[in-house]
């Protein structure tokens, strides 16, 4: 799987979990790949009242792509 096509599936799927009034972006220019992993630095367009919801909801996609895509992403929150 390419960087490309990494970048369309979590955006795909972050679709589904987007915080009201929130838009989560994936940074691109930092996506890197360890062995079988991509590590895909996201953050919230603006700061979120309960931080704790966005971690849930961020590990509810890496399972969704895991279990529907046999894909493993870790998105890591960034500043």
């Amino acid at each position: 799987m390419s960087e490309q096509q990494v970048v369309r599936l979590v955006r795909r799927y972050l679709q589904d979990h987007q915080p009201a009034g929130n838009i989560i972006e994936v940074l691109e220019q930092d996506i890197r790949k360890d062995g079988d992993w991509w590590y895909v630095p996201v953050r919230p367009e603006h700061q979120l009242p309960k931080t704790y919801r966005y971690y849930e909801e961020l590990t509810a996609i890496e399972n969704e792509l895991r279990e529907k895509e046999q894909v493993d992403i870790l998105l890591v929150p960034s500043a």
